[in-house]
């Protein structure tokens, strides 16, 4: 290969040619893998089971779970659209799931011979229907979609299965009911007391 005075090899136009080739060549697979990567990382971010775990991480009834425990769960339930005035179960049903409110709103109501009273209105992240991941006992109210409603449920009979292939995870989840049904049986027993006080004169 020629040298210049200075000793440094010289590039002929025939190598320069091939070596800007070359050049081009990496240049365009880098700009190639730079897409795919990016595209791969917009999936990843969108994907709906990455965007499912990330919502189940929100509710204070999974907040105790890994996400590889939150992958787990979310493996079992099942997703479902309720229209406006949809029923999504009804007082004095057999309770068998545990829902959760993707989007939209529910309320919660009785209804005691013509009148309706409502309890509640749940949104975004809130849960209800709980009780049933316990046994198939009566619900004790009416849940009704009050918009378009997108829902989450954890069925009790799947949670049982659970319970065999996850223990672990299927315990943390009895655990987080069990501290929820305690903490709102102080609170019951609590206002039980406040009424007793209010009804009985000097009783401190």
């Amino acid at each position: 290969m020629p040298v210049d005075r200075e000793g440094e090899f010289l590039i002929e136009p025939a190598g320069r040619s091939c070596f800007n080739g070359l050049i081009r060549m990496s240049a365009r697979k880098f700009a190639a893998d730079k897409l795919l990567w990016e595209t791969l990382g917009r999936w990843k971010r969108s994907s709906p089971e990455l965007d499912r775990i990330q919502f189940l991480k929100t509710v204070p009834f999974f907040d105790q779970l890994s996400n590889r425990q939150l992958k787990t769960v979310s493996d079992i339930m099942f997703k479902r659209t309720y229209d406006i005035d949809e029923s999504i179960f009804e007082e004095g049903q057999p309770g068998a799931a545990l829902f959760l409110i993707l989007d939209g709103k529910v309320a919660i109501e009785i209804r005691r011979e013509s009148r309706t009273t409502r309890l509640a209105v749940l949104e975004r992240g809130a849960f209800f229907g709980e009780m049933a991941l316990l046994d198939d006992s009566p619900r004790s109210a009416n849940a009704r979609a009050l918009e378009r409603t997108r829902t989450l449920a954890l069925y009790r009979n799947d949670l049982n299965g659970l319970m065999h292939r996850h223990a672990r995870t299927a315990c943390q989840i009895y655990r987080s009911l069990a501290a929820m049904i305690g903490d709102r049986l102080r609170s019951t027993n609590e206002l039980v007391q406040m009424k007793i006080s209010t009804d009985t004169p000097g009783l401190e």
